[in-house]
């Protein structure tokens, strides 16, 4: 009965940006802040004219940014996580 009441509680967008040993990871840290950045600056900068853009190109151009980030990070994160899988495994042997 207790893992019913907590379902859903053990991911907060913190325990996201920690790696397997539970300490922050950089890449964590920088992917989710150029993302956040990115996000919130765009539409500003468009909307106060800093960057001129049409509205079919921005709503072509927005999501795909987004994306691209969150692809680099997870990209990045990734290989990391498989070279200290392998540096781990040589070590052991």
């Amino acid at each position: 009965m207790a893992a019913e009441e907590n379902w859903g509680r053990g991911m907060t967008i913190l325990n996201a940006l920690k790696g397997i040993g539970g300490e922050y990871e950089v890449q964590r840290v920088l992917g989710a802040f150029g993302t956040i950045v990115f996000t919130v600056s765009v539409p500003a900068l468009v909307a106060t004219k800093v960057i001129e853009a049409s509205l079919e190109g921005f709503c072509l151009a927005y999501p795909a940014g987004i994306a691209s980030l969150i692809a680099t990070t997870a990209g990045a994160i990734a290989l990391k996580d498989r070279q200290v899988a392998k540096a781990k495994a040589e070590q052991g042997q």
